[in-house]
């Protein structure tokens, strides 16, 4: 390994330091020990190593994803038949869609108000009128508006009136009171985050995502709350901007020629504060 290898190695895993501590937290805050941990952690490698590491020339193995995960073949093999990754991603991607259909809902009309009350809205209605069908298709996924009705139902985001229109109970504040969505936002979130930085370094300069992170070191505390009220402010304004322009480009139903290949565009924002650590930033 060359002097350049090994210091890029050192720097991926003090990357990756870094993010599991917060993800380290939020696993023993709901009682998911290491042994747990290590086991997805495996299967993670072998589902990567199966699936981003084969040779052009030869059907990838077992052997093949043992030589780049480090896992002996006897473990991928135990790991493989007792996988129950399909059920579990399932349900992860019902979390993360309805905590997206509740987002969609109250960005803006024609799902809200122009004050952003969110409207009653229909399981179906006629053409041209919100309905909670077309709120689920305009924001995508492959689960059927039923399941996402009955995910919101379930953990209590939605309610129904006596002739079944769907409507939002007060406070709609999904992350906050659904905690198996907002986790599930934060495995996607997080998954889309790092897939970009990644991009970013791995990619030609003409073809690398966008990146822009604005930070201050030095803020009074006593400024936080008018600055996270103007923060809001304008990335509410920037969240409506992008709205209207990936509706400028949607494709639902897809054009024929792109039907085969479909593409997901996400720009996402996300703000933070904490205490400076001196001892850590000196």
């Amino acid at each position: 390994m060359s002097a350049g290898d090994s210091g890029a190695s050192r720097a991926v895993l003090a990357a990756a330091r870094a993010i599991l501590r917060p993800l380290v937290r939020q696993l023993i805050a709901r009682g998911i020990t290491y042994p747990a941990f290590s086991r997805l952690a495996k299967e993670v490698y072998i589902d990567v190593g199966t699936r981003h590491f084969t040779l052009a020339f030869k059907k990838q193995t077992d052997s093949r994803v043992a030589l780049v995960t480090g896992i002996t073949r006897k473990e991928i093999g135990q790991i493989r038949r007792g996988q129950t990754r399909r059920a579990t991603g399932a349900a992860a991607r019902g979390h993360a869609l309805a905590a997206r259909v509740i987002a969609h809902w109250l960005s803006g009309p024609p799902y809200t108000t122009a004050d952003g009350t969110p409207y009653r809205l229909g399981y179906e209605s006629a053409p041209g009128v919100p309905s909670f069908v077309g709120l689920v298709e305009e924001v995508g996924g492959d689960i059927p508006p039923r399941a996402v009705l009955d995910e919101l139902l379930g953990s209590g985001q939605a309610k129904l009136t006596r002739r079944g229109d769907v409507w939002l109970p007060e406070p709609s504040t999904p992350a906050a009171r659904d905690i198996a969505g907002g986790l599930a936002l934060l495995g996607s979130d997080a998954e889309e985050l790092i897939a970009a930085m990644a991009r970013h370094l791995d990619a030609r300069e003409d073809d690398a995502f966008l990146r822009h992170r604005v930070v201050l070191d030095e803020v009074a505390a006593t400024d936080l709350p008018a600055l996270r009220r103007r923060i809001g402010t304008l990335s509410a304004e920037f969240v409506a901007a992008l709205e209207r322009l990936f509706a400028e480009h949607d494709q639902t139903p897809p054009a024929a020629a792109d039907a085969d290949s479909p593409y997901r565009s996400v720009v996402a924002l996300y703000y933070f504060d904490e205490p400076v650590d001196r001892a850590r930033s000196g």
